[in-house]
């Protein structure tokens, strides 16, 4: 949903995955799970396209895509921000190392897909 609406740069979501990683290392009592994914997520979307993108959507987009109130969004990005120490500064060294892992996983994810599907192909095929 994020990725089908959001339209913000592919840069973005590198960014959005760097801010995620800083909130868990600096917050060791902090923990992503299925309660709290969607939150961390949109917001740390959101903060991304807002620091990196030249145009970006306001906060009640940013809402609306992830099935929050504004209100919610706007506290959850000033506690977001908060719990990364206002550190959205990314080097390009960060970047690229946290860009070459999303493309592992990415590669890795495909591969693994199509293994998976290679023996449906070959159903009602009598060979």
């Amino acid at each position: 949903r994020i990725l089908k609406y959001v339209n913000c740069s592919h840069e973005s979501y590198v960014f959005a995955l760097v801010y995620m990683d800083r909130i868990i290392q600096r917050n060791p009592d902090f923990f992503i799970c299925s309660l709290n994914i969607h939150r961390v997520l949109i917001t740390s979307v959101m903060i991304a396209a807002k620091f990196y993108d030249d145009v970006y959507y306001n906060n009640s987009f940013y809402a609306r895509v992830g099935g929050v109130s504004v209100k919610e969004l706007n506290n959850l990005e000033v506690e977001f921000l908060f719990m990364i120490n206002f550190s959205l500064y990314i080097s390009a060294e960060e970047y690229e190392r946290y860009r070459l892992e999303l493309t592992s996983h990415s590669v890795q994810l495909s591969s693994s897909s199509s293994k998976q599907q290679a023996p449906a192909s070959t159903i009602g095929n009598p060979h």
